[in-house]
């Protein structure tokens, strides 16, 4: 009888030991499962935040924007601002873009803010919230905070607590004839600087308009083209030099100088100045809003994206070149 026993609460353990096993390993599988499908839901969205200036003054308008990015399925829920939030700022004005560039949606909420608080400010949006069209459970996604400088219009001046008496008058030190060298010197060589300066200037203005505007940027994608940027794992240094010889060409283009401005304050002035169509306005806009995806929200795009933002930089150039300029034709 004890053998029998004995034997009973082996086969007992051992079977208790295999459905131990067992449940074990369902529940590495389901978590595996579980995260593997977050990750491909996550990698469906980006977000990100922006100001058009991180330095200003008080009193300054501020343009803060929150960026998404995310496929035609998912619904998008952007935070109520508080106080807290803002760190001092207040919202004069708000509202809403919406585009659609490369098969995806693009959503731009935009803050008017302004503040009387001078020191460093830090801006949190907290968290957006998101959840696919047919599925009921919302999900977060976090945008990282930025950073706002504000200056006093009083900073840099100086106090006056330890204003000292004048002292008198000091005599005229007279060094004769070597006052009039040094003199006829400085004439000099202003004179030569000057000349140098012009002829350098001339032979940039001549050289520059030697090309239009076209040829030089179709000769600036075929060098970024050569390169194979994205092959070599460069996205974003490919991105911001596509973006650069757009920019520089409009520039050159229609003799508009904005060379600092902020993806925002470039598209308002291209607004402005009323040569684009409505058509190109918004694949000039697509395009841009694309590339500051790559460059500052960490985006990574594949080769097939890559190209397709390649092609739109180049119809950009050939809807906006002047027709009675002639150059050679470029084909890529």
């Amino acid at each position: 009888m004890t053998g029998l026993f004995n034997e009973r609460k082996q086969k007992t353990e051992v079977w208790f030991i295999y459905i131990l096993v067992g449940l074990t390993f369902f529940y590495f599988c389901q978590e595996a499962f579980a995260r593997s499908s977050r990750q491909k839901e996550d990698s469906s969205i980006v977000a990100f935040a922006q100001v058009n200036r991180n330095e200003i003054l008080l009193g300054d308008k501020l343009i803060y924007s929150l960026i998404v990015k995310s496929r035609d399925d998912i619904e998008i829920d952007f935070p109520q601002l508080r106080g807290d939030d803002l760190a001092g700022f207040t919202v004069k004005d708000f509202g809403l873009r919406k585009s659609n560039f490369l098969g995806r949606r693009v959503f731009r909420q935009w803050y008017l803010l302004v503040t009387y608080t001078s020191g460093e400010h830090t801006i949190s949006a907290g968290v957006i919230k998101y959840r696919l069209k047919k599925n009921s459970e919302w999900k977060i996604i976090e945008v990282a905070p930025v950073k706002v400088r504000v200056k006093s219009l009083l900073a840099g001046k100086r106090h006056y607590d330890d204003i000292r008496d004048i002292k008198g008058p000091k005599g005229l030190v007279h060094y004769g004839w070597l006052s009039t060298i040094i003199g006829v010197i400085l004439v000099f060589l202003s004179v030569v600087s000057l000349v140098w300066f012009s002829r350098k200037t001339q032979k940039i203005v001549s050289s520059q308009d030697s090309l239009p505007a076209h040829i030089i940027a179709y000769e600036a994608l075929e060098r970024l083209r050569k390169k194979d940027l994205i092959k070599n794992g460069k996205i974003k240094e490919y991105y911001a030099e596509l973006s650069d010889i757009v920019r520089h060409y409009l520039e050159d283009r229609f003799n508009i100088r904005a060379p600092r401005m902020t993806t925002e304050e470039f598209l308002f002035k291209m607004r402005d100045e009323n040569v684009l169509s409505s058509q190109q306005k918004g694949l000039l806009k697509d395009f841009l809003l694309s590339c500051d995806l790559v460059k500052f929200a960490r985006h990574t795009p594949g080769e097939k994206e890559a190209d397709l933002a390649f092609s739109c930089a180049k119809t950009l150039v050939d809807q906006t070149k002047k027709e009675e300029e002639t150059g050679p034709h470029h084909h890529y």
